[in-house]
């Protein structure tokens, strides 16, 4: 992030990177923390990828992949229902054809799975 300081224009880039691998190494390390602190990031570049950037899908279905793996260790059904918000919003940004359309359509059923089998719903 040093190299990428507030102003820069890879700055978003640089947070959602850093936001993936704090996600990763919660995944090997269990560290709840990691995972908080990468959603804080996936939030940091969202803002800074506003609606028209190139890149608002892509960090509107990062966020809610975070969201979704802290829903399965909290069980927060808030978590759950923003993740589906955030890909339903990147899914109608990503239309068919479009080079992130699979990964959002994938996102959105990944979340929607996980919440029938939570709730039946």
């Amino acid at each position: 992030l040093a190299l990428t300081p507030p102003g820069h224009p890879d700055r978003a880039t640089s947070l959602s990177n850093l936001a993936i691998d704090l996600g990763t190494q919660f995944e090997q390390s269990g560290d709840i923390d990691d995972l908080h602190e990468g959603i804080q990031l996936d939030r940091d570049a969202l803002i800074l990828t506003p609606p028209g950037h190139p890149d608002h899908a892509m960090s509107l279905c990062n966020l809610g992949a975070d969201l979704s793996t802290r829903f399965e260790q909290s069980g927060d059904r808030n978590d759950l229902d923003e993740a589906i918000q955030l890909a339903q919003a990147a899914l109608v940004l990503t239309p068919p054809g479009h080079q992130d359309c699979a990964l959002s359509l994938c996102n959105l059923g990944v979340h929607l799975s996980t919440r029938f089998k939570q709730s039946g719903d």
